[in-house]
């Protein structure tokens, strides 16, 4: 039986261009066999097709003995993806996956996960960088004034007009917000998203034509302006597409004289409401330097670590196996250690790994562990992890018969 545990180290939330951290627990109570096992960042858009956002390997395929087995991975969340918009129903989860051999069925594997929602949130900083400018035209024998064209939640806006044409004058606050969602490969049951009126948030009106202003007042709920729109980088989801849009308008209507006509003068402006921004700590690391989540290069020289933990004492082959005799010389048992071989192909080219995991690695104890492969390789790369979150990577040469 295999117990899974997923821990958000976020509390619950992110913020666009950061990074989710998550710890994982595996619990085996027996020795166990596993094809693959990783954190997924999934959201279920209204076109009922699940996205993968994001995915962060925790296992490959191996053999682990019963016991624990914690790790904690990152997943940094890019500025391309559309925020949590829980009124739209735009929601992610993390989903803790592993999957396991079938012995009824080889070609329908065992998979057992583990979900956990999270919230993903934008950084408001868009009220700042967009400058509010002046609204100023004459239509129809209708003049209009406007200070301004962004406004925030509660805020009145002031409409000054003039007009020796018209005899009532109403001007509505519209929104016009829907979801997004196209998907080229599976046609119309994934792109149908209905068509949504505009909403009215407000409205305003006179036929005194001697007061030279409207007053009409912003709701406090109301939602910013925004245009979210996500496409998935992976190649098997080309063509898709989803996100959502909040867009403001006023609308101005006006009725004129007898003597001026009887078709009514109607038009919308563009405006944005924006709320105000969030005040955060700055945050001491830069998002873009491009900095992993802990994880080193294969080709990192920490030869010196490496030999403060592990010895390998040999290293034997034959045909289409290598042997590896790994010695724990540091001074505490390890646990839930998991170790990773692969080989590597004219220096370049990456075999497939194996790996295997141990309970508990006394210390002194010996460990024999075999890498199976028909290829030809140049070298082996051994990658270690234990439930400290301590990783070691080193790199040998197949001719030699020590990593020394």
């Amino acid at each position: 039986m295999v117990k899974l545990q997923l821990t958000d180290l976020n509390k619950g939330s992110v913020f666009i261009g950061d990074k989710l951290n998550i710890k994982t627990q595996f619990k085996f109570e027996e020795d166990t066999d596993i094809l693959w096992s990783g954190i997924r960042l999934i959201t279920n858009p209204p076109c009922l097709k699940e996205v993968q956002v994001s995915k962060e390997e925790i296992f490959s395929k191996g053999h682990f003995e019963a016991g624990e087995y914690i790790r904690e991975k990152s997943i940094l969340i890019k500025t391309n993806v559309v925020p949590t918009i829980k009124n739209r129903n735009l929601n992610y989860y993390l989903k803790l996956i592993l999957r396991q051999p079938n012995p009824l069925n080889p070609e329908d594997d065992l998979v057992i996960n583990k979900s956990h929602d999270i919230e993903i949130k934008a950084k408001e900083s868009g009220f700042q960088a967009k400058i509010p400018k002046p609204i100023s035209f004459s239509i129809s024998g209708l003049n209009i004034l406007l200070s301004k064209d962004v406004f925030k939640p509660g805020e009145t806006i002031k409409i000054n007009f003039s007009s020796e044409e018209l005899r009532e004058l109403e001007v509505r606050l519209l929104q016009d917000a829907n979801v997004v969602c196209h998907c080229e490969a599976y046609g119309q049951t994934c792109s149908k998203v209905d068509e949504l009126p505009p909403a009215i948030a407000g409205d305003v009106r006179t036929t005194n034509f001697e007061k030279d202003f409207l007053l009409l007042k912003v709701p406090e709920i109301a939602e910013p302006s925004y245009n979210y729109i996500y496409s998935p980088s992976e190649k098997e989801q080309f063509g898709f597409r989803y996100g959502a849009y909040t867009q403001w308008s006023l609308l101005f209507i006006g009725k004129k004289k007898p003597e001026y006509g009887i078709e009514p003068v109607r038009f919308e402006v563009p405006i944005s409401i924006a709320s105000t921004p969030l005040v955060e700590e700055k945050v001491g690391v830069d998002l873009f330097t491009g900095e992993t989540s802990g994880v080193s290069s294969l080709f990192d020289g920490i030869s010196s670590k490496f030999q403060k933990t592990y010895k390998v004492i040999s290293i034997d082959s034959d045909i289409d196996k290598y042997k590896l005799r790994i010695k724990n010389i540091s001074k505490e048992d390890l646990h839930g250690v998991a170790v990773k071989i692969l080989g590597l192909q004219e220096g370049l080219f990456e075999t497939s790994p194996s790996l295997t995991g141990f309970n508990i690695w006394k210390k002194g104890e010996e460990k024999e562990i075999v890498y199976e492969i028909k290829q030809d390789i140049s070298a082996l790369i051994l990658i270690i992890e234990d439930n400290t979150q301590q990783s070691i990577r080193i790199q040998s040469p197949v001719s030699t018969t020590s990593f020394f």
